[in-house]
């Protein structure tokens, strides 16, 4: 990053960076399927992850709005005591109830730090925005979250083997730890009338207001399209179903499967690598064009009986998700205003969330049925859609800006 950045700058990117690899420590990412398979069917587990995410979900609007009224720092670190609990619930589950509570508080709890965490980081930094220095961050950002999961995935693969209650144990452990290690970073944003329950109220339902009305907005909403289809699927592998039913059509066993996600997040740091050193030449809209196109025809081709191809088809789906995730986030960082900035980070992952509460059951169910080609194909169609509706968008967005200038 640029030698402008201060001391304290540097202190909170470490901080930062250690924040996300604690909170990207997922043991359970390769096996977690397989454990509820012990207890419960496929179907009553898209069943219950619909209904706990639709919760999660109600929890998501609101969140961002109460952590720009009474505190991003709040949030974040209740949000991350009810995750770690709620993997703890159900590490000591046997049955549909225990997995419904324990899964209920974990998404409640991600809901509550979704947005939350990256704008108390945002606003802490305070980077220059005209600088490329927030993408820089995040795509470290990416790189560690990707080495958490890959040390994860393979050490939470072999704890399976010994006790698949282990893996889920220490998930909830290092959430709990992560909201310790920010313990003293506070919000200190300057609020007024602060005390005055009747004012931050108000304020509350006016900051939810205007994270939808942004998304409406000139600059945003061609996006939401993108964000529906794109990161949805990104969020239906990686915290549901898909990721795990993909692995199994293409035969990968539980410990294989772990090998194929550690495997696409080495090959995932060094692309996210290259990113880095070139981020001020890369352009935003050809990277997400390129990587929305390239997701839609791995899930054409995870239609076909490709066997262990279907490794390109998980590190494909793998990859995209982290090398869009710093081009979306300068977006809506940069477009939005320093006091609803959780509020909107929440609504984005909101709608990013959105579509897996409508499909866990029906992932679920068509793979029960050996039926889960039209999802694949039916998605990948949408996905085509949105980035037609993009790119249509984007070239206009860009004149209005210079007219504007």
């Amino acid at each position: 990053m640029n030698q402008q950045i201060d001391d304290n700058q540097r202190y909170l990117s470490r901080k930062y960076l250690l924040y996300k690899l604690l909170t990207n420590l997922f043991f359970t990412s390769a096996v977690w399927l397989y454990f509820y398979r012990i207890f419960i069917t496929d179907q009553q587990v898209g069943i219950l992850d619909g209904l706990a995410f639709a919760i999660g979900l109600i929890a998501e609007i609101p969140s961002g709005a109460l952590a720009d009224s009474f505190g991003r720092d709040k949030m974040v670190k209740l949000g991350q005591f009810l995750a770690g609990g709620g993997f703890l619930i159900q590490a000591f589950g046997s049955g549909y109830v225990q997995f419904f509570i324990g899964q209920v508080i974990l998404v409640t709890g991600v809901s509550f730090v979704s947005g939350a965490d990256e704008a108390l980081f945002f606003e802490k930094l305070n980077f220059d925005k005209k600088s490329s220095n927030w993408r820089k961050l995040m795509t470290r950002g990416s790189q560690v979250v990707l080495i958490a999961i890959l040390i994860s995935t393979i050490v939470g693969g072999w704890l399976h083997t010994i006790d698949p209650r282990i893996p889920w144990i220490l998930n909830g452990l290092t959430l709990i730890a992560s909201a310790l290690l920010i313990w003293t970073i506070k919000d200190t944003r300057i609020k007024n009338n602060k005390g005055k329950i009747s004012t931050e109220l108000r304020e509350y339902f006016i900051n939810i207001k205007f994270g939808f009305g942004q998304f409406r907005s000139q600059k945003l909403w061609f996006y939401v399209p993108i964000i529906l289809t794109v990161q949805g699927l990104f969020y239906t592998v990686d915290w549901g179903l898909l990721r795990l039913v993909l692995l199994d059509r293409f035969y990968f066993s539980p410990f294989m499967g772990s090998v194929v996600i550690a495997l696409s997040s080495l090959i995932t740091v060094g692309i996210l690598t290259l990113i880095h050193k070139n981020a001020e030449k890369m352009s935003e809209k050809r990277t997400i064009t390129l990587i929305s196109f390239a997701v839609a025809l791995s899930l054409l081709l995870s239609m076909a009986n490709i066997g262990m191809w279907g490794f390109l088809v998980i590190f494909v789906i793998y990859a995209g998700e982290h090398t869009f995730y710093p081009f979306i986030s300068e977006v809506i960082n940069n477009q939005t205003e320093e006091n609803q900035r959780a509020t909107v980070l929440s609504i984005a992952s909101f709608l990013q969330s959105l579509p897996y509460v409508m499909l866990a059951p029906i992932i679920g169910y068509l793979n029960t049925e050996n039926k889960l080609e039209y999802f694949l194909l039916f998605w990948a169609i949408l996905i085509c859609l949105a980035v037609f509706i993009y790119l249509k968008n984007k070239g206009k967005d860009i004149k209005i800006s210079l007219v504007t200038k």
